[in-house]
Parts: C-alpha cells; sequence; structure tokens
C-alpha cells in the first residue's frame, strides 16, 4: 500500500465511491486516468477502503513494534540466577554467557539488584601460634609505651614486595558480585618460591630498599 503518494490515494478513495463502491469498476476507470504500471488491483482496492475506513486517514502508518527493553524483568531474573551460581565471573563472560551487552548487565548489576564488584584481600597466613605471638607483641609495646612516651619514635615500619615465580592472585582482574561484601580471602604460604624486595622506615629516614631471595635468605642480592 504504500507505492502511492498521497495525490494517487485520493483519486483511487474518490474514484471508489464514484464507482458505486465497486472495486471492479474502479479498477477499470483508474485506467483512464494512471499509467498501466500504476492501476492497482481489486483486492488492493478493498484492502485500502478498509484501512481508511478503520483509520480515517489515506496515509499508510506502519505499526511500530515497540521493542523489549533490556532490562526486563526476565533478564533481571536471568542476572541475578547468573550471580548466585558464579558470583566471581566477569562481566564480560557473563553478558556473553545471558546475550546482554555489558553496559546493560552493569546497570542491571548496580541499578537493579544494587550489587558492587568486591576484590579479593590477600592476607599473609596465620599458623595457630602466630595468633598468641601477636596477643603477646601488643601486650610489649603497650608496656613500652608506658614506660617511655616516645617510644614509637623507634619504631620500624617495614613492608616488601614479592616477585613470585609461581602463579598468584591478580586482585584487578578478580571481582566477586554481590549485594554485600563476601569478604572472600585467599590464603598464601608463608615462604612461598620468589625474590624479595623489603624497605623500612623509622623517623631517623628511610632503611633500604633490599633485594633477598628465597634460596639466599640471609645475604641480599646485589
Amino acid at each position: 500500500m504504500g507505492r502511492f503518494s498521497l495525490e494517487q490515494s485520493w483519486e483511487i478513495l474518490k474514484t471508489y465511491f464514484q464507482s458505486g463502491e465497486s472495486s471492479t469498476q474502479t479498477v477499470r476507470n483508474l485506467r483512464k486516468k494512471f499509467d498501466k504500471k500504476d492501476v492497482p488491483k481489486t483486492q488492493f482496492v478493498d484492502q485500502f477502503v478498509k484501512r481508511v475506513r478503520e483509520t480515517g486517514s489515506l496515509l499508510n502508518k506502519t505499526t511500530r513494534v515497540r521493542t523489549r527493553p533490556v532490562r526486563s524483568t526476565e533478564n533481571i531474573a536471568a542476572v541475578a540466577q547468573s550471580v548466585r551460581e558464579q558470583p566471581s565471573t566477569s562481566t564480560r563472560h557473563r553478558s556473553q554467557e545471558l546475550n546482554i551487552s555489558r553496559t546493560s548487565l552493569r546497570r542491571i548489576l548496580h541499578k537493579d539488584l544494587g550489587m558492587n564488584a568486591y576484590k579479593v584481600q590477600l592476607v599473609q597466613e596465620l599458623k595457630p601460634h602466630d595468633h598468641l605471638m601477636r596477643f603477646r607483641f601488643a601486650q610489649w609495646a603497650e608496656d613500652r609505651l608506658i614506660e617511655d612516651e616516645h617510644f614509637y619514635r623507634k619504631i620500624i615500619f617495614s613492608d616488601e614486595a614479592h616477585f613470585h615465580l609461581g602463579g598468584y592472585v591478580n586482585k584487578q582482574n578478580c571481582r566477586i558480585w554481590g549485594s554485600e561484601n563476601p569478604h572472600v580471602i585467599v590464603e598464601k604460604p608463608m615462604h612461598p618460591q620468589r625474590v624479595t624486595v623489603w624497605c623500612g622506615f623509622w623517623s631517623g629516614g628511610i632503611i633500604g630498599p633490599f633485594f633477598f631471595s628465597k634460596m639466599s635468605k640471609e645475604t641480599p642480592l646485589q
């Protein structure tokens, strides 16, 4: 129905009523007014007149199909179930599995499910006897502060960076989705194969840095 102009559509409708509302006679009369290739068929005339009576318009108004929103109830439920089953799956893999764009997936996670991405915490593995040692050290430090109020100036703070020869958990690439922080902890061995860089500082300045390997703990690397 979309191949006729507005003027042609009006001529078809006018001719139809002038022809006694007969589609066959309308086609015959239109052969005198239209080019041979433009003359409509009787089936078209019937459908055209019916549409004009229903819509009250000569224009062929196409019905727009409303696209289904990505953040639908079904998609939100699917994302929620996916997170429950595999909370540590990345948004890239999850969007591929659910056939949802990463942008829409993030909106569902944040706005609809109220979830955030939490990092895995890396902590030093504690042995059973370590808890007692820490408690004793805390008591000892408290006693020293009572004896000398400037004792904290004599404390050396130190830290180290480990270059592992084996695998380790990369906190930047690991996320766990959930409405609450799951407080996931990954324990690491106390002495893995690695090279360690140690540095300390206190009120008098910086100490180090020093480099150590597991094969030679007593002698710093040059």
